[in-house]
């Protein structure tokens, strides 16, 4: 019996790794069509101008966001 794979209820922009519905056809954040299924890791990002991870990855928007996208 073969396993059911659950795709995530997200998609990941390949330009700056947010994370939008996975319905959606452009980044809110940058507005890039250039979306992925194939993603991995997150992080939440509550305050992106105290947040020293967010500064270090160079996310600048509070939001989810993926650690790898492909």
């Amino acid at each position: 019996m073969a396993r059911r794979v659950r795709k995530p209820p997200f998609k990941a922009c390949r330009k700056c790794k947010f994370l939008v519905p996975r319905e959606a056809t452009r980044c809110p954040s940058c507005g890039s069509t250039d979306l992925s299924e194939d993603w991995e890791g997150a992080i939440v990002v509550i305050d992106s101008e105290k947040s020293e991870v967010a500064k270090r990855l160079g996310f600048t928007q509070s939001g989810r966001y993926a650690l790898r996208v492909r």
